[in-house]
């Protein structure tokens, strides 16, 4: 008996010994690729802020490309600094920026990169095994360079999210989003800390199979950026239920004077799928989610022909299509116009809501993504859409430019939704604005 009880005691302490090494050695390789990004915004967006700070980790040393979220980097124009454990920062650009999910590329110059710097370990064809042990690394609340561990809790599509996600206890805090979620056992990354609830243990972050196609595209000099789809679609946080075609954007959207949008290039492609069709593989592969789809179409070329099976009237249908439709346009192409302290951009919501932005905006209404100390405080506020600007529809960013430069005051009329006695209204205000400080904000 007490050979056995020794034999035990060895046993277990074998295995806490080899648990243990294997721990330290994922937070040594992590403190090698892992970064601290800080960044700054003179002129947000919609979606953004002044400030914002997270984590980030390197996926190619050669192009000294690093991974993040968009929150991190920002979706505007910004100054971007990032810095390995120890090390000075060095300026980072962002070079890609995901209209689906919260993911981003920025990029720094590879021969400023510290010797010691080395690519994440990516496990991009590893599922996520409910139980499995992980660390979440980064820099929560200014804690840099920190490890929280927990377990997967699962993996499911968050509806309101709208993306697929790991659910893990590992604590995901301000300042480790962006960061690695990496898998103990295997010493891989398989997913990016993006956000955190305001409960115990309720944390998520995006799979490597998600974000590893848009690395390997943009490497590749490929374009990553997902397709348009002119369908609205619905779907739950069961992995057991497909993806539903609820919706179509065709024709009768365009009901505005203003209506700026091509729905799609090929308008015989709306009536291939119909309202109910379940999405169940695309190219032999299974789509569950909105991720899903986007993940598999982003990976076939414009133009070339992919096999689509849905399931109609419980029946199983087999369509070949047409990948011609246009793909979101590239976020760092945005352009934005600054007056009299007011930001103007193309999105009425955060640019990777396509159905909020057809269901808030159909018009394609140019909007006001921020309200600054200038003449238009207090009068135009953030989400205004500008209808006319002395009685003159404008569509496009530089047309709106090009009428103010020479202009002292204006009248705006711009649409908004208000609140009154628990209700929504949408309304439509004329403000007079006086005109100063005109210029273009641009990424570049």
């Amino acid at each position: 008996m007490r050979f056995i009880f020794l034999v035990l005691l060895i046993t277990f302490a074998y295995h806490a010994t080899v648990k243990a090494n294997t721990l330290k050695e994922v937070l040594a390789l992590a403190n090698q690729y892992t970064v601290k990004i800080q960044t700054s915004t003179d002129y947000p967006f919609i979606e953004d802020g002044y400030y914002a700070s997270g984590t980030g980790f390197l996926i190619n040393k050669d192009l000294g490309l690093i991974l993040t979220n968009k929150h991190v980097s920002s979706q505007s124009p910004s100054i971007i600094d990032v810095n390995f454990k120890g090390e000075s920062k060095i300026e980072a650009t962002q070079v890609y920026i995901d209209p689906v999910f919260d993911l981003a590329l920025v990029a720094v110059d590879p021969n400023l990169l510290p010797d010691f710097a080395m690519n994440a370990p990516l496990g991009c064809n590893i599922k996520s095994e409910q139980g499995e042990e992980v660390v979440a690394f980064g820099h929560p609340h200014s804690q840099d360079f920190t490890g929280s561990s927990g377990i997967i809790s699962a993996e499911r599509f968050e509806i309101a999210a709208q993306t697929e996600v790991i659910q893990t206890d590992a604590a995901i805090n301000g300042g480790n989003s962006g960061g690695p979620l990496i898998n103990i056992e295997k010493n891989k990354v398989i997913g990016i800390n993006t956000y955190g609830i305001k409960a115990e243990g309720l944390n998520f972050a995006i799979p490597a199979e998600h974000f590893c196609p848009i690395i390997d595209l943009f490497i590749n000099e490929k374009d990553p950026s997902p397709y348009f789809l002119p369908y609205f679609f619905a779907s739950d946080n069961n992995k057991e239920h497909h993806l539903i075609v609820s919706d179509m954007i065709s024709a009768s959207y365009r009901t505005c004077s203003n209506f700026p949008r091509e729905v799609t290039s090929n308008p015989k492609a709306i009536h291939e799928l119909q309202i109910g069709d379940e999405i169940v593989e695309i190219n032999s592969l299974q789509v569950f989610n909105i991720s899903d789809l986007h993940t598999a179409l982003r990976q076939i070329q414009d133009n070339q022909l992919f096999n689509l099976r849905i399931k109609r009237n419980d029946e199983y249908v087999d369509l070949t299509m047409k990948l011609d439709f246009s793909r979101y346009e590239y976020i760092t192409s945005r352009r934005g116009l600054l007056f009299s302290g007011v930001l103007v951009g193309s999105d009425y919501t955060s640019t990777d809501q396509a159905m909020n932005e057809f269901t808030f905006n159909p018009c394609g209404y140019l909007t006001i993504q921020g309200v600054d100390t200038g003449p238009a405080y207090g009068d135009l506020k953030t989400y205004d859409q500008i209808i006319s600007i002395d009685g003159i529809q404008f569509n496009q960013i530089y047309e709106v430019q090009k009428y103010l430069e020479n202009k002292e005051e204006v009248d705006f009329i711009v649409r908004r939704y208000e609140t009154f006695d628990g209700s929504w209204f949408v309304v439509d205000v004329k403000e007079s604005i006086e005109i100063e400080d005109v210029k273009e904000i641009s990424f570049n």
